[in-house]
């Protein structure tokens, strides 16, 4: 339980207003319910999505004015009364952003989680607030979706497993084989990722080729092991494309950007019988061409993947612990929580991978 001493104690938490609108605010620190946990953050991670939060003022997972951040790991540092005895003051954890049904009886869950679909879960609970000191974790999420930290495993690459647990979804659902050509469009933290998880899961026996607008993703793509590269802000070139990929088009192509226009260049890419993953959230209203003749006559596959299930982010935990998944390398500046205004530029302006703040 918190000390009495510490209900009435206050912290500096980012709470998001609306659009542009994230304010550095003084605001109690979280109480906990019968089975909720109390954490000290000690890394969180900011992400394009925070940054497209931002920008529109809203998102599905947040209520505005609410307490912003989702991708964090720490240290518990109280428990309600009724909480999982296995969760005690001083224990390592890192946990996800949210939880789907958890109903003991399975005929109690909705629809989607009766049906395997837990990413779509209409009762789906999500948890805000990584960028303060102090996180409140419901008990639903404790239940399904926290993990104990080795002391080996540092907070700040720890935090990258919610945005390691959405590729890894992603990995999952979409049926890759031996030999096929897959394409990532985008450089960035999500488009690397992508790289190491399939050449992790799947070793030589797929080619993987990594297209971008910037040369230096593109050259960090090779280094996460990226067969080719190429640049196709010029345009898609089919000459280039063939040279690259020794086919014109791919078997597998993952939209890692969140644009309309990156979507189009992804649908351009994927070959017949092929599969084209929407990874990236656009806004609201945002329209994609297709070509209803190609779509029809390729038997063009559409898989679009929205957020992670707790399968996947054990898997994404399991592999940061295990050193599977190179998260470290993304992790380009470090930051105290002061400058949050001045870490959502970077994010805007490419001019760092992940950013790390310390609350």
């Amino acid at each position: 339980m918190i000390p009495v001493e510490a209900l009435s104690r206050t912290m500096m938490a980012a709470v998001l207003h609306g659009p542009e609108d994230v304010r550095l605010e003084e605001v109690p620190i979280p109480q906990v319910g019968p089975k909720d946990l109390l954490a000290k953050v000690e890394a969180a991670s900011i992400d394009f999505t925070d940054r497209k939060v931002y920008l529109r003022g809203s998102h599905p997972m947040i209520e505005t004015p609410g307490l912003f951040g989702h991708e964090w790991a720490g240290v518990v540092t109280a428990r309600g009364e009724q909480a999982d005895v296995r969760w005690q003051p001083g224990i390592r954890v890192v946990a996800a952003n949210s939880a789907p049904c958890t109903d003991s009886d399975p005929a109690a869950r909705c629809r989607a989680c009766r049906r395997s679909c837990q990413g779509m879960c209409e009762r789906l609970l999500y948890n805000n607030g990584a960028f303060a000191p102090y996180i409140r974790i419901p008990g639903r999420i404790a239940e399904v979706n926290l993990y104990e930290l080795p002391a080996q495993v540092p907070f700040e690459e720890a935090a990258l497993a919610e945005p390691l647990a959405c590729v890894m979804h992603a990995v999952r659902r979409v049926p890759i084989s031996d030999g096929d050509r897959v394409v990532i469009v985008g450089a960035g933290p999500i488009g690397l990722l992508f790289i190491a998880v399939l050449r992790n899961r799947y070793g030589q026996s797929v080619r993987l080729l990594s297209v971008d607008h910037h040369d230096d993703r593109l050259a960090l793509a090779r280094s996460f092991g990226a067969d080719a590269a190429l640049n196709t802000a010029g345009g898609l070139e089919k000459t280039r494309v063939r040279a690259a990929l020794g086919v014109e088009r791919a078997d597998v192509v993952i939209e890692a950007v969140g644009s309309a226009q990156a979507h189009q260049e992804a649908f351009e890419l994927v070959g017949r019988g092929g599969t084209l993953v929407p990874f990236g959230g656009v806004a609201k209203g945002a329209a994609l061409s297709l070509d209803l003749h190609r779509l029809h006559y390729d038997e063009t596959r559409i898989v679009p993947i929205y957020h992670h299930t707790p399968a996947d982010f054990a898997s994404a935990v399991h592999a940061i612990v295990r050193r599977e998944i190179p998260v470290g390398r993304l992790i380009t500046a470090r930051l105290p929580l002061s400058e949050l205004p001045r870490a959502l530029e970077m994010v805007q302006e490419r001019t760092t991978l992940r950013t790390i703040l310390f609350p």
